[in-house]
């Protein structure tokens, strides 16, 4: 009992900066996106760490709430709440952490969703028309979401037998489900093409009208949010994809230094993978406006895919 509590309170710092690492990357990560996108398209566009110096900016400018909308610092607060209570659930360097024991798929997903509720209510508050179109994009997008969710939680169930995110992750590595890692693998890709609307071409004119009408801290809070909600969709789905680059925890303590060290590394290897995928995406796939049915379409293929594979795997396996 006393070794479990030792670990507990060794594994706070650990969430502590899990916590203050993906905080710190999560805007960088968006710019470095949209800097590529860019460039790739022959425009010019500011450094990935100017999307940083713009929220900070916000976050000191005083802002005016448009007629309508005096909910607005509250909705603000609550969004970028679920963004950070979901960054603690997802690891993204090593497993084990405090409160591990809530990171379930299905909690993941509903803060998520209230990422995008959130940022949805705020935009109709105003009334306005373009931020009115921009929310029923989101909230679509929402939709969608929940559609493809359930698939990918009876993948993981099936295949694995729990659907907290540490459980599956460390099942994962086990030798008796290593053949079931391609349908966790297509159950990832279902994820990122339901869950990143910031992948498809259109998005940053979206995001452009969808807070609009907000400024100063409202809107840094809420343009962290949803910086922050980008940040773990992909650290989600490369977990899944790449289990075995996180730490492992030694017994009931902590990871050891340079299996951390070792962590980091792969979390920044497969977010790097994951961005130079988002910029494909916005260059080369569906647009954002017309293609939500298509992209459900394809969300639903991967999902089905995932179960079709697996279940044939158990047959022939």
């Amino acid at each position: 009992m006393m070794r479990e509590v030792l670990a507990w309170f060794l594994g706070l710092p650990l969430l502590g900066l899990h916590v203050v690492l993906m905080v710190a990357v999560a805007p960088v990560v968006r710019g470095l996106v949209d800097w590529c996108v860019a460039g790739l398209a022959g425009r010019g566009a500011p450094s990935p760490v100017m999307r940083w110096r713009w929220v900070l900016a916000l976050a000191r400018r005083r802002g005016l709430r448009t007629a309508g909308a005096s909910a607005t610092g509250l909705l603000a607060g609550a969004t970028l709440a679920a963004a950070l209570a979901a960054c603690c659930l997802v690891p993204s360097v090593a497993l084990g952490l405090p409160g591990a024991g809530l990171s379930d798929l299905l909690v993941v997903a509903g803060l998520l969703g209230l990422v995008r509720l959130g940022l949805a209510v705020t935009a109709l508050g105003p009334g306005v028309a373009r931020a009115g179109r921009a929310a029923i994009s989101v909230a679509t997008g929402l939709a969608m979401m929940q559609t493809v969710m359930p698939v990918v939680i009876a993948v993981a169930g099936l295949a694995t037998g729990v659907t907290g995110i540490d459980g599956l992750l460390a099942r994962m590595h086990d030798a008796d489900v290593a053949g079931l890692q391609t349908p966790l693998v297509l159950a990832a890709v279902a994820l990122l093409i339901a869950g990143l609307d910031d992948a498809w071409g259109g998005a940053e004119a979206q995001a452009a009208d969808l807070l609009a009408n907000v400024a100063g801290p409202d809107r840094a809070a809420l343009e962290l949010a949803r910086d922050l909600a980008v940040l773990v969709w992909m650290t989600l789905a490369g977990d899944m994809i790449w289990p075995g680059g996180l730490a492992m925890a030694e017994g009931a303590m902590p990871p050891a230094p340079t299996a951390l060290l070792a962590g980091l590394g792969a979390w920044v290897l497969r977010t790097a993978v994951l961005c130079a995928g988002l910029v494909a995406a916005r260059l080369v796939v569906l647009s954002l406006d017309r293609g939500l049915r298509a992209r459900l379409g394809l969300a639903m293929l991967f999902g089905v895919l995932a179960v079709v594979v697996l279940f044939a795997g158990r047959e022939f396996g």
